[in-house]
């Protein structure tokens, strides 16, 4: 029973086998013949021939060059500055700072108290200097009534004094008593000038006190930390409790009038194509929106190490703007008629930039020198002369040589400017 069934096995193994190699060869076959008839439909009469094929013109889309407006722009790189900066500083030593009213980013007006100093010291000064002031006015009445007194006794020596140099010509008074009178009458003179004298002394302390009181009052107001002009805090080193000093950090910053300008760094080659009043549109990270300014300052000088100019720029207002971030600028530095083609026309290989230009419906690569970029245009500097059409998509589809079915490009194309 084993043996017939392991020969019925190995036949139907055999037909298996058979029959893969049938269809295989079929399949080969088909496969072989469908290659053919490509090949075929491939091959052109020329070929047949004997001759070498002509490929079929392509559809080719062509645009004009045309001439258009452009704005000749000079791209700076910089940050964003303060205008003008003021710094805030304690004027009086040794004070601590024991209220603030202000932090980074207010916007503060003109004498608006921006913090406070300890002044009870300086209130205790002012109070001494008050009694000093006090026991100066009463010396000086003091001195006043002596000098009224002194007066008065001058006045009734010098009488005696003249009676007595009366009698003494007529014999009635002696030598002895003459001498008295006008040593009495010299005695009260010297005290009325010594009167005097401390008239004078009790005024200068007074005048000296009132002096010290003027200082006292001035640092008392001074202990209110006040804004020199309206403006934005850009910074604040002020802390409560520290001590402040008139040297050193200064307490608070402010960005006077909240004005933020572009300060570029611009080369010293193109310098002198940037003039005050020109338009620039600066660019900030993470803002879609070009900021407008204008060129507000050209320094005068140049940077010895880098050969870089400095280039302040007026901007308009914007909440995005903060002193010190990068920014990106844009300078217009003139206008002027130019002639342009798509920027998709430009291609760039080893010689160069090219385009490939439509002559007699073939394709001819002609070398360019392109300028400025604007938009979706680029100027043509040399090369190309206006209304030569140029193969709008330049690519491997057009060779040179091959002729073409143009496709011109009626649709208007927006200008450089």
């Amino acid at each position: 029973m084993k043996k017939p069934l392991v020969m019925l096995a190995w036949i139907a193994l055999l037909m298996l086998v058979l029959t893969v190699c049938v269809y295989s060869f079929a399949v080969t076959g088909a496969q072989r013949r469908q290659i053919e008839a490509v090949a075929m439909q491939l091959s052109g009469p020329g070929r047949d021939s004997g001759g070498s094929p002509s490929p079929a013109p392509v559809a080719t889309t062509l645009a004009r060059a045309e001439r258009h407006s452009i704005t000749e722009m000079l791209a700076v790189t910089g940050s964003l500055v303060a205008r003008e900066e003021i710094v805030v500083g304690a004027e009086v030593d040794g004070l601590r700072i024991v209220e603030l009213l202000a932090d980074i980013g207010d916007h503060v007006e003109q004498g608006q108290v921006l913090g406070r100093l300890d002044g009870s010291m300086l209130r205790t000064q002012l109070a001494q200097n008050t009694s000093m002031i006090a026991k100066a006015e009463a010396s000086i009445a003091q001195a006043r009534a002596s000098i009224a007194e002194t007066q008065a006794a001058e006045a009734e020596a010098a009488d005696a004094l003249k009676r007595t140099q009366t009698l003494g010509a007529t014999g009635t008074s002696s030598p002895v008593q003459l001498l008295t009178r006008e040593t009495q009458a010299k005695v009260a003179a010297a005290k009325a000038t010594a009167a005097k004298a401390s008239l004078r002394i009790a005024e200068a302390e007074r005048a000296l006190a009132e002096a010290q009181r003027s200082e006292i009052e001035l640092k008392i107001a001074r202990t209110e930390l006040k804004a020199p002009a309206a403006g934005t805090i850009s910074r604040r080193a002020a802390r409560l409790g520290a001590v402040a000093g008139t040297v050193g950090e200064p307490l608070f910053q402010l960005v006077r009038n909240g004005e933020i300008e572009f300060d570029a760094a611009v080369p010293e080659t193109v310098l002198p194509q940037i003039e005050p009043g020109q338009n620039v549109e600066v660019l900030l990270s993470g803002v879609s929106e070009a900021i407008s300014g204008t060129v507000r300052l050209v320094d005068v000088s140049v940077d010895k190490a880098s050969r870089l100019g400095r280039v302040a720029v007026a901007l308009s207002r914007h909440p995005a703007m903060r002193a010190g971030i990068f920014a990106r600028g844009n300078i217009t530095v003139g206008r002027r008629q130019a002639v342009t083609v798509p920027l998709s026309a430009v291609l760039f290989g080893k010689d160069g930039a090219y385009v490939q230009l439509a002559t007699d419906n073939v394709v001819e690569t002609r070398n360019v020198e392109t300028g400025f970029k604007r938009g979706s245009r680029v100027e043509i500097v040399n090369g190309l002369m206006e209304g030569q059409e140029v193969v709008v998509r330049a690519a491997a589809f057009a060779r040179p040589g091959e002729p073409i079915v143009p496709v011109r490009n009626e649709a208007k194309a927006a200008g450089g400017g």
